[in-house]
């Protein structure tokens, strides 16, 4: 028997499709890319899947849950009218030994193009009044194409009711229900909660601190270093996803003090054994990593280095041009300790700066000086299900993920090296 099962992806479509493609591969599941779009992504796969397993290991998917049947268009929603009295459709969508349920409802583009999502969409409000009525329930009340999380969680539809979720794709549309959610109070409680924070020299979030470790596609013995740690994300997500063994430095004794409070708060917290855990924090320049961390012991580095003057909303083109000079040869020599502490297969999980002025991109044109020290610059994907060539990553002209926010003067291009 098949399952399929959809994720509603985050902001950035392209790097989440990665996260999930990556981590089900190194889980060892056997599965099959059914639909992508830039807001669901759909798969198959022989055996079932542990959801809640599966969301604590990405930091990609708002929402997963299971498709529980699709449908051609030509016949939507008549075909799905005809089984809501049917056992299939109640064991599926109703909770057991719930009294008041209540449902609601969002729809997707599933890959099936607008104009027929705006279709579907126009239905909903008749799919929840023909769901609600023969089976006694009530529904929330249709207004917006998607239910945030946020909803879901509030009115209680993981436990007490279902969300119904219509993706419509290019095979028809496909129905099912959400099983569980991104853990979003968690990720703003690390975030904004913790005891320091320095959002003046600039934060990663937690959520792309996970994909970018996921990205390094290492096992949870493996050393991890990160030789910009700042106020500790990377560290605090490395020990929340189970892995042993990490350095962090920084040449900022604020950053080093910052970091160690931090995880001290986060073993306070979280239901996780300090002594479990091999860390080290110091504080040290990355000019001098070598010095700091043993030579060719390392597996992976994943960091997020100083991404440039958070003045640099106010210079100019020739202001711009000079920052990333200065970050050229900052990065180079960092690039030179890192060849000396990985290990022969080790990995570079790396944020760069994009900067933006009038509408012009302006990047570190470094990845040839990278190449002679050594370093491959390696593919996002590091699995190849069958339906890879439906995912459409959204690259740039450099072959990379460019993380933005709206508004933002510097974006972060993400690029993994190994040696």
């Amino acid at each position: 028997m098949t399952n399929t099962y959809f994720f509603v992806l985050g902001t950035n479509h392209t790097l989440s499709k990665i996260d999930i493609v990556n981590v089900l591969g190194k889980a060892g599941t056997d599965f099959e890319i059914v639909e992508a779009s830039e807001e669901v992504l759909l798969i198959a796969t022989k055996e079932p899947v542990n959801i809640s397993s599966l969301m604590g290991e990405l930091g990609s998917a708002a929402k997963i849950g299971q498709i529980f049947n699709l449908y051609p268009k030509e016949v939507f929603p008549k075909n799905l009218f005809k089984e809501i009295d049917e056992s299939s459709f109640k064991s599926f969508f109703l909770p057991q030994g719930e009294k008041e349920i209540r449902f609601g409802v969002s729809v997707y583009n599933g890959g099936g193009g607008f104009k027929n999502l705006n279709q579907t969409w126009f239905l909903a409000p008749k799919i929840a009044r023909e769901i609600k009525e023969p089976l006694g329930i009530s529904h929330l009340p249709v207004k917006e194409r998607e239910l945030s999380s946020v909803v879901v969680n509030q009115t209680g539809l993981l436990t007490h009711g279902f969300e119904l979720v219509i993706c419509n794709g290019s095979k028809g549309i496909y129905v099912g229900k959400t099983l569980t959610i991104q853990d979003y109070e968690s990720y703003s409680f690390r975030d904004y909660g913790r005891p320091a924070r320095d959002a003046f020299s600039g934060m990663i979030p937690p959520k792309l601190a996970k994909m970018m470790i996921n990205l390094a596609g290492k096992e949870k013995t493996d050393l991890f270093l990160d030789p910009f740690c700042g106020s500790g994300t990377i560290l605090q997500e490395l020990v929340l996803l189970g892995y042993k063994n990490m350095v962090g430095t920084d040449s900022s004794e604020k950053s080093v003090t910052d970091s160690t409070t931090n995880l001290n708060w986060l073993f306070e917290k979280y239901p996780i054994k300090k002594n479990d855990f091999a860390i080290k924090i110091v504080n040290a320049d990355v000019r001098k990593l070598s010095s700091q961390v043993s030579f060719k012991t390392a597996s992976a580095l994943v960091t997020e280095p100083y991404l440039g003057s958070p003045k640099a909303s106010y210079f100019n083109e020739e202001g711009i041009r000079k920052e990333i000079k200065k970050l050229e040869e900052l990065y180079l020599a960092a690039f030179d300790e890192f060849r000396k502490v990985l290990k022969d297969n080790g990995v570079v999980v790396i944020i760069f700066p994009v900067f933006r002025f009038n509408n012009k991109f302006f990047y570190l044109e470094i990845l040839e000086q990278i190449k002679k020290l050594g370093f491959k610059k390696k593919d996002y994907l590091q699995e190849n299900p069958k339906g890879t060539e439906l995912l459409r990553l959204n690259l740039s002209s450099r072959d990379s993920v460019i993380f933005f926010r709206p508004g933002q003067t510097i974006s972060r291009e993400i690029f993994i090296f190994s040696l």
